[in-house]
């Protein structure tokens, strides 16, 4: 496969995953009015990130801008902060949402208690410090993500 495949099936990859986050969030949540939905769509969207990030560094590996790089994702994600942001100006806030999505993910992973509060999803950690994650900041991540493709296509161009 050449590094061109590689970046479009990257790029198809990030696109699918927000699909099915955008799914979850818009069809599915509101049928079954299961909160613990979100977490996956958290899931869907940090995984768009990573595809998303994955593509731009092929496509920056090809025009030789990058260094080869092992397939860690925590090396990848300081790649791309340290190279690929400064050179295409591209803002924090982005890298800022994909470290709350991670956060997010952990703690959900690792707190005790979880619970259903209206239209919000409330993780508790072991020290009993609460996490909502509500249906509307969800919807501004999801825009969030839409905006990074955006700006991660108009530098991939293919």
């Amino acid at each position: 496969m050449d590094s061109t495949s590689h970046i479009l099936e990257f790029r198809r990859k990030a696109t699918q995953q927000y699909e099915a986050a955008f799914h979850l969030l818009h069809a599915t949540l509101p049928l079954v009015r299961d909160p613990k939905l979100l977490i996956g769509i958290l899931h869907n969207l940090a995984q768009t990130f990573e595809y998303a990030i994955d593509a731009v560094l092929a496509y920056e590996r090809q025009l030789l801008l990058v260094p080869p790089y092992p397939n860690d994702t925590k090396f990848k994600f300081n790649l791309f902060r340290d190279k690929t942001m400064r050179r295409n100006k591209i803002p924090n806030d982005y890298l800022n949402l994909l470290l709350d999505l991670y956060e997010i993910i952990e703690l959900q992973k690792k707190c005790p208690i979880e619970f259903q509060r209206g239209n919000r999803y409330v993780l508790c950690n072991p020290h009993y410090q609460f996490k909502t994650i509500s249906i509307k900041e969800i919807d501004g991540y999801l825009q969030q993500t839409k905006e990074f493709l955006s700006i991660i296509d108009q530098i991939i161009r293919i």
